[in-house]
């Protein structure tokens, strides 16, 4: 608050470090190049700005046209796997992006999660555990439209950006969450 008591939000500008820029880059050029459905891998030691790269990383690719001046990824989807981070993770990615619509937090309920998908927002950020629910929330928001529904999303292109991966890629609530994003051509094969 200033002298007079009006309130002042105080925003500063940040810069990638070397690194950051560097995975930034390369990810956005693998993206461009080979198109969805290929696995990268990134390697951030402790305090070397993961949430920060998570989210230029985020908002890069979800503008990212390839030479036909198509959208790569219909939606990017940040995924992690305790509260506390998800939470770290939204206000960080929400900082660099404030125009209505680009950034969804999903910070309620599963069904907050199956409508941010079914609307294809630009960037989704959520916890992986809201996956297993998101199957009947598709159905049911089919149901609500008079539409028969499968409980699969229609096939899109997403990139799926997945903070500590290394504790979130096996289990049911992963497969759970591939079973979701492959859609229904994926499922039909």
């Amino acid at each position: 608050r200033t002298e007079d008591g009006r309130k002042v939000k105080k925003e500063s500008m940040i810069f990638p470090r070397y690194h950051q820029r560097q995975a930034v880059h390369e990810l956005v050029d693998a993206a461009r190049t080979e198109g969805p459905g290929n696995n990268y891998l990134v390697e951030h030691s402790a305090g070397s700005g993961k949430s920060n790269t998570i989210g230029w990383l985020a908002h890069r690719l979800s503008s990212l046209h390839d030479a036909k001046e198509q959208r790569v990824f219909d939606s990017v989807i940040v995924v992690t796997d305790r509260i506390v981070l998800d939470q770290q993770l939204q206000d960080t990615i929400y900082q660099f992006e404030h125009r209505q619509g680009v950034v969804q937090k999903i910070d309620e309920h599963s069904k907050q999660l199956a409508e941010a998908l079914t609307n294809a927002v630009p960037i989704i950020i959520t916890t992986l555990q809201k996956f297993p629910f998101v199957s009947r929330q598709l159905f049911k928001l089919s149901e609500e439209r008079g539409e028969k529904g499968s409980g699969i999303l229609p096939t899109r292109k997403c990139a799926v950006i997945v903070d500590e991966a290394h504790s979130s890629q096996s289990g049911e609530t992963a497969t759970e969450l591939k079973g979701v994003l492959g859609g229904e051509q994926l499922r039909a094969e």
